[in-house]
């Protein structure tokens, strides 16, 4: 199937014969129905599974190829009205948290200080104008604010796990143990703390890739069956992405002898460079995630950046407060009373050291409360996701081929009661998916078998 070579004219027309047929299309009845040539049918074909959505089948009837394509005919990439909302939202969210990430930490920090340092001049007015003869030194209480740091430092040193370290010759050496948070600046914790460790990006390319580098290891053939090993995903979205493959890389498509849809892809064995190690091959059943963690960060690490906001948004309702009352204060400065009649006419601080910062700290402990369930649900998804793989990929190393439930279980590795029940509701949703059979034995257990699987498997 080349569409490089498809003919405009026959494209067009090969439209008009999907939508009459409502998406169901073989090259025979193609031709039959355009007049134009198989070849040049073909062609076409593979131009339209580059345009639209398309799985291929064989017709049970006739034992030959027909293409299903979604109808209304579906563009690729094309997206429905929820996914264009998703999108907008998924944009808006990443603007907000790119904003929210490039100031949190900032603001966070340098608010922490301009407060301290308002606490701290309030303190020392206060000492000073009520007793002017104690002889205060600022001195002295910064000593002890810095004597404390320390203490608090020599704390956490003394406490930190001992660990043995060899160097370069062999010889072992006492070192504390390494910080968990190793490499990762107290910015970027305040990041993490709020909106979760950032997860690998998913290529949509690195399926086609794995594709690719499995043709050429299997001797240019691939099958549907091939596909659900490599990816998971259902056999109706491994046929629609055996028509893409054979699109895209120029494949040929046929029936063999036991009725399986093979992709022949021998112009891709074709390898020059060394250096071009193409996509990777992981199948399925290896590809786990990563579990999804709230902040990502040490307790300590976020005991004191929760402390460092509750400090900041205590200060910002103080400030609310004070400078929305219509009290008054007087202060000397340089041996001359300043008096203050009302607060209130300064309600532009309110805004900038009250209102601004108290949103800030509100959102910084709202966001990651809401996330504590938004990252159980994805947990939850994710150990779904993990029985789904430990099951595929005990029935790949079987081939599909009959086995019972315990026979199944040990495979899988699975043994504990709760997951056993959890698996036994995955297979039912997997039997349908992957085409398979469920029978039950002499003596009553549940056998499953994937006749397709086991066939297609074995192809190379």
């Amino acid at each position: 199937m080349d569409s490089k070579n498809a003919d405009r004219k026959v494209v067009v027309e090969l439209e008009r014969v999907v939508k009459k047929a409502r998406g169901k299309l073989s090259p025979e009845d193609a031709a039959s129905e355009t007049g134009f040539s198989l070849d040049q049918i073909n062609d076409g074909v593979s131009r339209l599974i580059e345009l639209y959505e398309s799985r291929v089948t064989m017709d049970r009837e006739s034992g030959r190829l027909q293409f299903l394509f979604k109808y209304p005919l579906h563009k690729r990439g094309s997206k429905t009205f929820k996914e264009v909302l998703m999108s907008v939202l998924d944009v808006i969210w990443k603007g907000f948290t790119f904003v929210y990430k490039a100031s949190v930490g900032i603001i966070m920090i340098l608010y922490t200080v301009v407060f301290a340092v308002i606490l701290l001049a309030i303190l020392l007015a206060s000492r000073g104008d009520n007793d002017r003869d104690s002889k205060f030194n600022i001195g002295d209480m910064l000593g002890g604010i810095f004597r404390g740091i320390f203490d608090v430092f020599y704390l956490m040193m003394w406490s930190r796990a001992i660990n043995y370290n060899t160097d370069a010759y062999g010889y072992r050496y006492r070192t504390y143990a390494p910080e968990k948070n190793k490499g990762k600046n107290f910015i970027f914790s305040i990041f993490s703390f709020v909106f979760g460790p950032e997860h690998p990006k998913y290529d949509p390319l690195d399926d086609a890739k794995e594709a690719a580098a499995f043709i050429r290891k299997n001797n240019g053939k691939i099958t549907a069956g091939h596909i659900v090993a490599l990816s998971g995903v259902t056999y109706e979205d491994a046929e629609y992405r055996l028509a893409e493959y054979a699109s895209r890389f120029n494949g040929d498509l046929y029936i063999d002898n036991e009725g399986s849809i093979v992709g022949d892809f021998t112009g891709m064995m074709n390898k020059v460079s060394k250096d071009l190690e193409g996509g990777k091959i992981v199948f399925y059943e290896d590809e786990v995630e990563a579990p999804y963690e709230v902040t990502g960060n040490t307790k300590g690490r976020n005991f004191a950046i929760a402390a460092m906001n509750t400090f900041n948004l205590i200060m910002s309702i103080v400030v609310i407060n004070v400078f929305n009352s219509d009290q008054g204060f007087q202060f000397s400065y340089e041996e001359q009373l300043v008096v203050v009649d009302s607060l209130s006419e300064y309600s532009w601080v309110a805004w900038v050291l009250g209102y601004f910062p108290l949103v800030i700290s509100s959102l910084f402990f709202i966001i990651p409360a809401v996330r504590v369930f938004i990252t159980k649900a994805k947990n939850q998804k994710r150990e779904y996701n993990i029985l789904r793989k430990k099951l595929i990929g005990a029935f790949v190393r079987n081939h599909g081929k009959q086995a019972k439930l315990s026979d199944i279980l040990s495979n899988a590795n699975i043994s504990d009661s709760a997951t056993i029940e959890n698996a036994k509701k995955v297979l039912e949703k997997l039997v349908i998916e992957l085409k398979g059979e469920l029978n039950f034995n002499s003596e009553g257990e549940p056998v499953y078998e994937f006749p397709r699987l086991n066939r297609e498997l074995h192809i190379a």
